[in-house]
């Protein structure tokens, strides 16, 4: 009889590091998609929620047009299962969904970068993508930036060094996880919750303080740092945990 031939041993593939990846995208790597081509996991991609029915916000209600050149570019993870989740960009996938769906000719198309996990990317290392790229866009806030920090402390050194930006910063990334649940969804603006961040070193009482801010509504910074220092040193219970 013939002897068997032996099968090739197929090669697990090596993680690809994300900075490779990114630098060697050429305009070519990107992708087009069509609106219903994507979908949005803003619990696991860590973005406010809100907007009409396809997460638009109110800055873009009147848009009944799709203008190409305005749409930019989005960051997008694939899951292994072949699901493709919008990192950054929700707001223009939720744009072209709703013009899609006013049924007038228009044929909406998104461009893209794809960041798979099937290349060892996790969605983590896909959100620090997004972030960098809205800071050095100029459109990223003190929580993109404080993200960063809180998924990868080595890359406080790429984030702008102005004082008080780096400062807001570092305050909110100190913030309990259910605490800046509550400040990326907008509930309580960011300035007042660093000085939370600052200023109480005890996390379990992050969020009750936040939700107490929320309550009080103060008009100020100097007003809202009165009232963390004085909720310091309350004992609260918890029917006082934040149900936001």
């Amino acid at each position: 009889a013939a002897p068997l031939s032996e099968k090739p041993i197929a090669k697990t593939k090596a993680p690809k590091n994300i900075d490779t990846i990114m630098n060697d995208t050429t305009p070519e790597d990107f992708e087009v998609f069509r609106p219903n081509d994507l979908i949005v996991d803003a619990k696991q991609f860590q973005f406010k929620e809100g907007g009409d029915k396809f997460g638009v916000s109110d800055r873009l209600k009147g848009v009944k047009t799709w203008e190409a050149e305005k749409s930019g570019s989005l960051i997008v993870y694939e899951r292994l299962d072949g699901s493709k989740i919008v990192v950054d960009g929700h707001q223009r996938l939720g744009l072209a969904k709703r013009i899609l769906s006013q049924n007038d000719g228009q044929d909406p198309k998104l461009i893209g970068f794809v960041l798979k996990e099937s290349d060892g990317i996790t969605p983590e290392e896909a959100m620090i993508r997004a972030a960098m790229k809205n800071i050095a866009e100029g459109t990223g806030s003190p929580i993109d930036a404080a993200k960063v920090l809180r998924l990868d402390s080595s890359r406080a050194a790429n984030l702008p060094q102005a004082s008080n930006f780096i400062r807001m910063v570092q305050s909110l990334a100190n913030l309990s996880d259910e605490a800046f649940g509550i400040v990326n969804n907008g509930v309580v603006p960011e300035r007042f919750a660093a000085i939370v961040g600052r200023l109480v070193q005890d996390k379990s009482k992050h969020a009750a303080i936040l939700k107490l801010l929320n309550e009080t509504d103060p008009s100020n910074v100097t007003e809202a740092e009165s009232i963390v220092r004085q909720a310091m040193n309350v004992e609260f219970t918890t029917a006082t945990n934040v149900d936001l």
